[in-house]
């Protein structure tokens, strides 16, 4: 094993999840009804894999008052209040270099800049409805 070969296994990755399929992350204003952390103009990323899936598997609105929120209470699952998943589509789960991101907050990191993923992974919608809770 070569050295480059040592260096990119020791890499730490990221997850940035999306229902729509990117060749480059582009920095946008993020809401958190919570935290001001949540509200920087960035891409963000996690370290919880699940919580990158749940971002992953889209949000159809059923009304105004469409919302998907992650609260504390029920773990690594999205909370989809008057929507619901794209059921039968894909999403889309990215795999981040960790050393292009600061930490925010819990689990969430921002980048600031544009950031290309060093692997995309396509995902059935239907095999995570397990981590939706419908309201």
């Amino acid at each position: 094993m070569d050295e480059d070969q040592d260096i990119e296994m020791e890499k730490e990755y990221l997850y940035h999840g999306s229902p729509r399929k990117l060749n480059i992350l582009i920095p946008h204003q993020a809401v958190d009804t919570g935290f001001e952390e949540g509200c920087r103009y960035a891409v963000y990323a996690t370290s919880n894999k699940n919580m990158a899936i749940c971002f992953a598997l889209g949000c159809i609105e059923e009304s105004e008052e469409a919302e998907r929120i992650m609260l504390p209470e029920y773990g690594d699952k999205m909370v989809f209040r008057n929507c619901h998943p794209d059921y039968g589509a894909k999403g889309y789960l990215y795999l981040l270099d960790k050393e292009k991101f600061t930490h925010a907050m819990g689990t969430q990191w921002v980048c600031y800049e544009e950031i290309v993923p060093e692997q995309v992974i396509e995902i059935e919608v239907d095999d995570y409805l397990d981590l939706c809770i419908l309201q």
